[in-house]
């Protein structure tokens, strides 16, 4: 555990010299230590990787402002650009020759990388970077759904039983939705107590005890209706940003919890189980830099759509750059794509080789372009 909490202290001055993510870093430090260094992976380290991933999409679920976008008038074009893709790419992968999973694999949209990204570059309070937000937090839950319905149909077909599992979803959206309005509720009769909880100065942090557990309940949730756990840590997450709209310093400890220690095990862990001796393989790595390419086709549509969206083609091309780094979501549809036997073990991990590669040339891109900005 030293080991890891230590490289991890240090990733953050690295990733400012190299101006790369963070995460990425983290990625390429979870390699080098579990291959050359540690021989195992403990099973406290897999369930810290799982916990922070779960904390992850409730940090991503927090930051999907509703209100904002339903405001802003631009749902729809945010939607649109998720359904281009999904609806296009796994088209061009079975015209290229290749499985229709792995181009759903590669139409994969994450916040990730890009919440950190733009907290980094301090511009996500910016029109930009709330559009670039809103695009990418729409397109991760879209991209939940896509997998779980690949998943239901895996599983039992077209069939009533796959309808069952679908009805499953639905309903834990109308729970979500209920609890939100309940929950808003009693925000609404309760403000004094609500004050006392988000105050800063709380010696026992109720609060945060609280969102910890709300976040875990969410994941328990949707583990129960048969859907994957960070789809109820997402949702609460969007539960609790549209009840506390003013969050204050309180969400400054959320994200010192989260980015400060769980989260950075996640990033550790989709390197460790990354195996180096993919690299002696010349057409792995060809086919990795082709798949990452592909990673970038797949988001061009906001250039496409730059005008509903109310943005120029430059901002669209820095948007586009950055939504090409859907690191945990590729690396999420290639550990189901694997289990589910659509790819292979050696396909899985030439798509954790992607998710890296993308991970750390879109984002400097980003960074470039947005400083020229």
């Amino acid at each position: 555990m030293f080991l890891v909490v230590a490289g991890v202290a240090v990733i953050p001055f690295l990733a400012r010299r190299l101006r790369a993510p963070s995460a990425a870093l983290e990625i390429v430090y979870g390699a080098l230590l579990f291959n050359f260094v540690l021989d195992s992976r403990p099973d406290w380290f897999l369930l810290l990787k799982e916990i922070g991933f779960i904390y992850l999409m409730f940090i991503a679920g927090m930051e999907l402002d509703v209100r904002s976008i339903l405001k802003s008038g631009k749902a729809f074009w945010y939607v649109a650009v998720s359904l281009l893709s999904f609806s296009i790419t796994p088209l061009l992968f079975i015209l290229l020759g290749h499985s229709f999973f792995l181009g759903v694999a590669v139409a994969m949209i994450s916040a990730g990388i890009v919440v950190p990204v733009l907290k980094e570059s301090k511009i996500i309070k910016t029109p930009l970077g709330r559009d670039i937000v809103g695009v990418a937090l729409t397109g991760e839950l879209l991209s939940i759904i896509v997998l779980t319905l690949i998943d239901a149909v895996h599983k039992y077909g077209f069939s009533r039983t796959a309808g069952l599992e679908l009805l499953k979803l639905v309903l834990l959206f109308g729970l979500a939705l209920l609890v939100l309005r309940i929950v808003y509720l009693l925000v609404w009769w309760y403000p004094e107590r609500v004050e006392k909880v988000m105050e800063s100065e709380d010696p026992v942090e109720e609060g945060m005890r609280g969102v910890v557990t709300i976040v875990f309940a969410g994941g328990l949730l949707a583990a129960a209706a048969g859907v994957e756990p960070i789809l109820g840590s997402f949702l609460a997450g969007m539960v609790f940003s549209y009840t506390f709209r003013s969050k204050g310093r309180f969400e400054e400890k959320l994200n010192a919890l989260g980015f400060g220690f769980l989260i950075p095990f996640f990033f550790v862990g989709i390197g460790s189980s990354m195996e180096v001796g993919l690299l002696a393989s010349p057409e792995n790595i060809i086919f990795a830099l082709f798949l990452t390419v592909m990673v970038f086709v797949s988001n061009i549509y906001p250039m496409a759509l730059s005008r509903p969206l109310g943005i120029s083609m430059k901002d669209a091309c820095s948007m586009s750059l950055l939504l090409s780094s859907p690191l945990s979501m590729i690396v999420v549809a290639g550990t189901l794509g694997e289990k589910m036997g659509f790819l292979s073990l050696e396909m899985n991990e030439v798509l954790i080789l992607t998710a890296l590669t993308a991970g750390i040339v879109y984002p400097l891109l980003f960074r470039f372009i947005t400083k020229k900005l």
